[in-house]
């Protein structure tokens, strides 16, 4: 039995609180400001969230080392998104586990992606957008680390879309969709 997760990807507070009670240990944190950060963080302890914040779409926070050791030291995230390695890689020296974001726009973008995942900074690498779920085969021949597709995902048929192309991880912003949980037998 294999699970395939909703992660769920939040945007402001009232979603934050939808989110919390979603069955993935996960969330997303897309938005927000550097002052509301510990607070949003605290919530997540006490729902007992992993919590991953998206360093370029977070107002107040930067992508150098300086803000990625905050995050890690004081607050104390579970791990970041984010397209720059750069980042990727001061957020593994400080402990942090890594998402790689990467936009499927063609084939150059997606032989970028697999190059960039190759380096070795990511533990996951999150690919938008998911109606690029048909190149899933081809990018887990490629990379070994666990995929996971963002992006227009808006309704439970998408879900057993990308469910069935191989997907095991999607992010959605979707709340309906945050309480599904499945299980299959592939």
């Amino acid at each position: 039995m294999k699970r395939h997760t909703v992660i769920p990807a939040v945007r402001n507070f009232k979603e934050l609180e939808k989110a919390l009670q979603a069955p993935s240990e996960w969330l997303f944190l897309l938005e927000g400001e550097l002052i509301h950060l510990r607070n949003i963080v605290e919530m997540a302890r006490r729902a007992r969230k992993k919590i991953f914040m998206h360093l370029e779409l977070i107002d107040g926070v930067k992508e150098d080392e300086a803000s990625i050791h905050y995050l890690a030291r004081e607050l104390q995230i579970d791990g970041i998104l984010s397209t720059r390695t750069s980042s990727l890689r001061y957020a593994k020296k400080y402990g942090l586990i890594t998402v790689q974001r990467g936009f499927m726009l063609d084939s150059h973008s997606m032989r970028t992606i697999i190059n960039t995942a190759a380096q070795g900074n990511s533990d996951y690498l999150e690919l938008l957008p998911s109606f690029a779920y048909s190149k899933i085969q081809e990018i887990k021949a490629a990379v070994d680390i666990e995929i996971i597709f963002g992006g227009f995902i808006e309704t439970e048929n998408d879900l057993s879309k990308l469910f069935a192309a191989g997907v095991n991880m999607v992010s959605t912003s979707k709340p309906s969709l945050w309480q599904y949980n499945y299980i299959c037998s592939t």
